[in-house]
């Protein structure tokens, strides 16, 4: 009789669960990134990823798919099963690239976005050899010197390649693009003085700008960076129009159900609120994102728009 109760009660659970919609029955989510291990989009989303396990009830993994500028982690993505159990953490490429690359094997349509992380700007850096201590002294050696300031870039069409166009276009000067594979050899010249000028994402410019290693001149964001808050911004020096930010979002499949897709917005909004997250997330000169899900939808809409705007004005491609 026990014998029948138990295999009555195991069926009972079987049914209860297989009544549940698959989102609801995920213990593990996976976290794509597009970005190689040690990156800042995959710092941000091992620490959110740490955070939000224990209160979706579940484990969360980041799993790294680098590659083409994050295009081959939106690609695995778009193209997984929308139950809830995969999402994306991406960077400001998410919106360069739809703009960029006319046959992605995705669109924007593609995905639902859950909430935005983080922002942070970019830092106009130049080496302590470079002659301009401002931007105003920037402006004047590129006008005098056409085509003659060169200025390194993490590869052709990255948001710190059309930030420096669009200053170049803003301000009526011709300077030399130097595209490399990547933030990490682009510093590398930099810091060696090859490449003087370097529009550089935060994280990887806060400590050379700290120490003196390099000298920083404004910020790309519309205020000033509380990690930098002696540097200007680009409009507080004159040049207006170049207010552009680095920003990691966070996406699921299209046809995701709308309460997997609110329970990842939840524990998103959760762990932004928490003190060590802020923290951590300021220690990388990045501000938390504390809108809710509608005005994160609007924010990423606008990139995508401007990045669209933004690449056609300045007539960039991606060879």
């Amino acid at each position: 009789m026990n014998h029948r109760r138990n295999v009555l009660r195991l069926a009972a659970s079987g049914f209860a669960l297989a009544a549940l919609p698959a989102w609801a029955q995920n213990r593990q989510t996976l976290l794509i990134t597009g970005y190689a291990p040690g990156g800042g989009s995959d710092i941000v989303a091992r620490l959110i990823a740490a955070r939000m396990g224990p209160i979706l009830g579940e484990t969360v993994l980041v799993d790294n798919k680098p590659g083409t500028a994050g295009q081959i982690g939106a690609a695995y993505v778009a193209h997984s099963t929308p139950n809830g159990s995969v999402a994306f953490v991406d960077a400001a490429s998410f919106a360069i690239n739809l703009a960029l690359y006319p046959k992605l094997p995705y669109t924007q349509r593609s995905f639902e976005t859950v909430g935005v992380i983080a922002t942070l700007p970019l830092v106009v850096l130049v080496h302590p050899s470079f002659p301009a201590k401002n931007i105003s002294e920037l402006i004047a050696v590129a006008r005098a010197k056409p085509g003659e300031v060169f200025y390194a870039s993490s590869g052709n069409g990255s948001l710190m390649h059309l930030a420096t166009s669009l200053f170049a276009k803003n301000t009526g000067v011709k300077m030399t693009h130097v595209p490399y594979k990547g933030g990490g050899q682009a510093m590398t010249d930099v810091l060696g003085g090859q490449v003087p000028l370097y529009f550089c994402n935060a994280v990887q410019a806060l400590p050379f700008a700290k120490s003196g290693k390099l000298r920083a001149l404004a910020v790309t964001t519309p205020i000033r960076s509380k990690a930098l808050p002696d540097v200007p911004t680009l409009k507080e020096a004159g040049v207006p129009g170049v207010e552009m930010v680095e920003w990691n979002g966070l996406y699921v499949p299209a046809g995701t159900p709308a309460p997997a897709i609110e329970r990842l917005a939840g524990a998103l909004q959760q762990t932004l609120k928490m003190p060590e997250v802020r923290k951590s997330i300021e220690d990388l000169t990045a501000e938390p994102f504390m809108g809710s899900g509608q005005e994160a939808i609007a924010f990423v809409n606008a990139e995508v728009e401007k990045m669209a705007r933004v690449v056609k004005e300045l007539g960039i491609s991606p060879d």
